[in-house]
């Protein structure tokens, strides 16, 4: 069975919310760091070291310490003859990353690439100055600040990928390499089928949260009560249901891909990281041989590193297309009109899919919200830190998923609980309301979106930020789904559970749709416009492909078409965006394309 989306529901917010305090919270986080940080994870002046010794020559460079790069650091530094060098843009992840609860207030600033799609008159209207994509610049890269969910797509997804002329990307073939990164911490799910599904000896942990807020439970039952099972585990055989959501997290704190993959490498004379080191473009000749990279380090001082095998982009979907068209290999067209010179003519960064998602706002629990003082918050934030239980171990509502069915036979659609950033007018009526009640935010987000966007470049200039267009809603099916699901989401007002909680539409002020007639299917027309957004799921602009797809850049080995000495091993190489979160399929993209790399250099299967 196949499933396009789910639903889920992430944070609860009511009188005297949380986010009321925040500033509170930080301000006590940073006084008691010391027992929560984690370790340095990597010596903050090697890089200016490297370059007073003068940087050698490496096998490989990888770029960009995210999801994939860190697990290709450590899988590729296994062998003690291969010098590995990776190259991460931004630092240490902050202590904050760290608590599953705050994981949003790290979203902006230097953490953050802080991009902004190109504003829409078609999606995202109420979206401050275009939708914003926050994307990690840390160890760990998003893998840092994202709401850690451990999702994987189903079967369907993978072996879609191998019948457009991807062989070995099959479900069958990649499910090992999922199992390869997992560290299964709960025995129910990686036991479940005779450990078919699961591994328990890899470095990536994944667990259930350590805390379960109250109304999860209250989400579960009333999606019963619409007659859908609760399932076991979304990530093994049946993928249409409600569920609590598996996360990258291990004894109430995230695990990175920097804490999993790079921690257990740190002693490796072989493996060398550089922190604050932004790659601007590769170096590369007039035929397509890569032979290292252009790094600017701390924006203080230029130089060239040589990669005697491979050059390994890693930097994510938006990073590692701009990489290569500041190199010149993207589309003539582009790279003419800014004065690049071209060494490659492809479609780079064409063919970007994210997961769009709309919200829809409730009031619940009017008569019996409590409010939530500084004292409760400092005393759930104690006690965090002495138990890595309760509030500050949970992402809220978030933990509550569900995968639903609104055509053929797979689910469309994903729901998450959590804060967000729309403009001024919007954000304070949910303020307001949240005085007098809990206020439940359902996103819902189509995981089978057939509008395709595109990303571009500013100018020649490496730190310019790229352009991206979204490009949400363009293609009908979209938007018409999200109207079927709203219709959907409204049946939950009738259920017994949601009745009991005094469950109620909480209708967002938008000018524009307020003078159509409510509930109107212009009405929703108008609103999913304006409320749509991302969850934060961008991939397949550097497309995986045969020679017979002209919308390809990488063949299904990773290889960049017409270079040698390049891949690109990312998010990016996705031919179709899975049904599910991204992170966990990017870190078997890396397991395999380590595999790959050993294959070519006769090093797989050795000790």
């Amino acid at each position: 069975m196949e499933c396009n989306s789910s639903p889920c529901v992430t944070q609860l917010t009511g009188p005297g919310s949380v986010n009321q305090y925040m500033g509170l919270l930080i301000n006590s986080l940073l006084l008691s760091q010391c027992s929560i940080s984690p370790p340095e994870m990597w010596p903050e002046d090697y890089g200016d070291i490297a370059i007073q010794e003068g940087f050698p020559e490496y096998d490989f460079i990888i770029v960009g310490a995210g999801s994939a790069g860190c697990v290709l650091a450590n899988r590729l530094s296994e062998n003690p003859n291969w010098r590995v060098l990776l190259l991460e843009a931004g630092g240490d992840p902050p202590v904050e990353s760290t608590i599953p609860r705050l994981f949003p207030t790290i979203w902006h600033g230097k953490y953050s690439w802080n991009y902004h799609v190109e504003p829409s008159d078609q999606y995202s209207i109420s979206s401050d100055n275009g939708n914003y994509w926050p994307r990690g610049k840390m160890l760990g890269g998003s893998s840092a600040i994202n709401a850690m969910y451990y999702v994987r797509g189903n079967n369907d997804d993978y072996n879609n990928w191998a019948a457009l002329g991807n062989p070995t990307w099959n479900w069958d073939s990649v499910l090992p390499y999922f199992k390869k990164s997992e560290m299964n911490l709960n025995p129910e799910i990686a036991n479940a089928f005779g450990g078919y599904y699961h591994s328990t000896t890899g470095l990536q942990a994944v667990q259930l949260f350590n805390s379960n807020d109250s109304i999860n439970a209250v989400l579960i039952q009333a999606a019963l009560e619409m007659g859908y099972q609760f399932l076991q585990d979304y990530n093994a055989d049946k993928y249409i249901g409600y569920t609590y959501s598996q996360g990258i997290v291990r004894d109430g704190e995230r695990v990175s891909a920097a804490r999993a993959f790079l921690l257990p490498a740190m002693n490796r004379p072989n493996l060398n990281i550089v922190k604050y080191a932004h790659v601007e473009n590769l170096v590369i000749d007039d035929n397509g041989v890569v032979s290292g990279v252009n790094v600017n380090l701390r924006e203080e001082q230029k130089f060239a590193v040589t990669a005697r095998q491979e050059v390994i982009l890693s930097a994510g979907s938006i990073n590692s297309p701009q990489i290569l068209m500041l190199s010149g290999i993207g589309p003539e067209e582009t790279l003419d009109s800014i004065g690049i010179p071209i060494i490659k003519n492809l479609p780079v960064g064409k063919n970007l899919q994210d997961h769009p998602f709309i919200c829809l706002l409730f009031r619940m629990d009017k008569s019996s919200a409590v409010e939530i003082t500084p004292d409760e918050i400092t005393k759930d934030f104690l006690s965090y830190l002495e138990t890595r239980t309760e509030y500050f171990a949970s992402i809220g509502l978030g933990q509550t998923l569900g995968y639903i069915n609104q055509k053929g036979q797979t689910a469309d659609f994903k729901s998450l609980f959590q804060s967000l950033g729309y403009i001024e007018p919007i954000a304070l009526a949910v303020s307001k309301a949240a005085e007098d009640s809990n206020v439940l935010m359902l996103l819902m987000s189509n995981l089978v979106s057939k509008s395709i966007g595109q990303v571009d470049l500013h100018s020649a200039d490496p730190a310019d930020k790229p352009r991206i267009f979204a490009n949400y809603l363009s293609d009908e099916a979209d938007l018409q789904l999200f109207l079927q699901t709203v219709r959907h989401y409204f049946q939950f007002l009738n259920t017994e559970t949601f009745t009991k909680h005094e469950v109620e539409f909480f209708n967002i002020p938008i000018p524009d749709c307020d003078v159509l007639e409510f509930d109107s299917d212009e009405y929703w027309i108008c609103y999913i416009r304006h409320m749509t957004s991302t969850t934060f799921h961008p991939v397949g602009t550097a497309k995986m492909g045969p020679t017979s797809d002209p919308d390809a850049v990488v063949d299904c080995k990773l290889k960049v078409k017409g270079t040698t000495g390049l891949r690109v091993i990312d998010a990016s190489i996705m031919p179709v965006i899975p049904r599910g979160n991204t992170n966990a399929p990017t870190m078997m993209i890396a397991e395999k394309g380590a595999d790959f790399i050993k294959e070519d250099w006769g090093f797989l299967g050795q000790k």
